[in-house]
């Protein structure tokens, strides 16, 4: 009886923390596997924020999602760090985007959330209204995690009520990436700025000339589209108290579905089914040249470079003509939080390894911006000229979001979780012509104000 009702409750809990709960980013590898880490300090003992020391050994859950490169990188950071320190040792494990947040949920639901866990700006807020993530300001305040060479502009992202909840691990930002390969060959130049009339026309000289089709946002979504429409217009999705919409002007929303509409009746556009089993970005058309671009996070880009021999490129988001304001944002491209489930033990020693990971200059020169442009000033001038070329591409897009952009929304309310799935549904079914977008553009709005309500 017992049993049946943990299992009970434990599901309860798995549907009202994320009831339609999907990845926020991409993965090739899932893998478990032990090593340490340490602060930069080696000592066999790890400080408390209450003045004590950890007991010899500790073992540290750390969880995330992301490529291969991305694991591959964090495994040997890891590594170096228990190098360092012998007495912390890791269990890591990296899981695929689309399943990374059922499984956090699933492993809170049962009181055994990781000690240290990736988190999504959009989605953070969530897990710390549950009580699921750790304050980390009484390590702040005692110096074991050190904010002296982070601007004040890059803390507030994580921060609820004064606590600091989320730290990021990284700055990106929604950009358009191309085959700079493909159109070199054609001839064919992308200004760092694009409107969507000159996404679209862009779209057929490059079939015209190449045969190569385009992608309107397939594999990343809809839901960043729609954010920066209706940021051209100088509004936001959602209201200041988080509670309800910032617009009630559909037409805002119609324009992004518009897009996908003429994806398919233009001709020019990749068909939906090209992204069928797309899980990560090493899988989607442009790594095959079915497409010349994609849609994604700067952050990504790095990745998909890997995966390819043909040269990337970055521009920034196409936004609307006529805008009265810049839809473009910076934001925490991924997060570090410490989980609230573990022993006082564990929570000191894991707040030990942020401090390494946002402070120090070896682990980032493994790491290599990989999760984004480091926030800490130091790190950032120690690894710029150890970076390779797409990754300083990147640095390069985000230099140029920063003067083409306006301060990034506040953090979703849990509610839109479930709205970007629906958004992510409609567009398939714009893009297979099951809809026009009038009508996704309406049931997306009715959905809204359903969720809302």
């Amino acid at each position: 009886m017992k049993k049946a009702l943990a299992i009970l409750l434990a599901a309860i809990l798995l549907c009202v923390l994320f009831a339609a709960c999907g990845g926020s980013s991409s993965s090739t590898s899932s893998s478990s596997s032990s090593t340490g880490a340490g602060t930069s300090q080696s000592s066999s003992t790890t400080p408390s924020s209450s003045g004590t020391t950890a007991p010899a050994d500790v073992t540290l859950a750390f969880t995330w999602w992301g490529n291969q490169t991305r694991t591959e990188r964090t495994e040997a950071a890891c590594k170096l760090y228990t190098d360092q320190n012998p007495n912390v040792t890791f269990e890591l494990s990296a899981i695929s985007g689309k399943e990374y947040w059922d499984k956090m949920t699933a492993l809170a639901a049962g009181s055994n959330a990781p000690d240290l866990m990736q988190q999504d700006y959009d989605r953070f807020k969530i897990f710390q209204e549950k009580g699921i993530l750790e304050d980390m300001k009484a390590y702040v305040d005692s110096g074991i995690i050190d904010l002296s060479d982070i601007p004040e502009a890059f803390l507030g992202a994580g921060q609820v009520d004064g606590g600091y909840y989320a730290f990021n691990l990284g700055v990106n930002a929604p950009c358009l990436v191309y085959n700079k390969t493909l159109l070199d060959e054609a001839g064919i130049t992308v200004p760092d700025q694009l409107t969507w009339d000159d996404f679209n026309a862009l779209a057929k000289e490059v079939f015209e000339k190449t045969g190569v089709k385009t992608s309107y946002g397939t594999y990343y979504g809809p839901q960043h589209q729609i954010r920066i429409s209706v940021r051209n217009s100088g509004k936001h999705v959602y209201n200041e108290t988080g509670d309800g919409l910032g617009f009630d002007d559909v037409s805002l929303v119609e324009r992004v579905f518009a897009n996908y509409e003429y994806s398919r009746t233009s001709g020019y556009g990749v068909a939906g089914e090209l992204y069928t089993g797309a899980t990560s970005v090493e899988l989607g058309p442009i790594v095959t040249r079915a497409s010349w671009c994609e849609f994604l996070s700067t952050n990504q880009v790095v990745a998909l470079q890997a995966a390819m021999e043909d040269e990337l490129a970055m521009a920034m988001n196409p936004e609307y003509a006529g805008k009265t304001m810049d839809g473009a944002y910076l934001k925490p491209s991924v997060m570090i939080s410490l989980g609230a489930q573990g022993t006082q033990e564990e929570k000191d020693a894991a707040a030990a390894v942020v401090n390494y990971l946002l402070n120090s200059v070896e682990a980032n020169e493994i790491l290599l911006a990989e999760r984004g442009v480091p926030i800490n000033t130091k790190v950032r001038e120690a690894i710029a000229d150890k970076v390779d070329e797409i990754t300083q591409k990147t640095f390069d897009v985000i230099s140029l979001v920063e003067q083409h952009s306006t301060e990034i929304d506040n953090p979703d309310p849990s509610f839109a979780l479930e709205l970007d799935q629906a958004a992510k549904v409609l567009m398939d079914e714009v893009l297979y012509g099951n809809k026009t977008a009038q009508q996704a553009a309406e049931e997306w709005m009715a959905k809204a104000k359903s969720l809302v309500g």
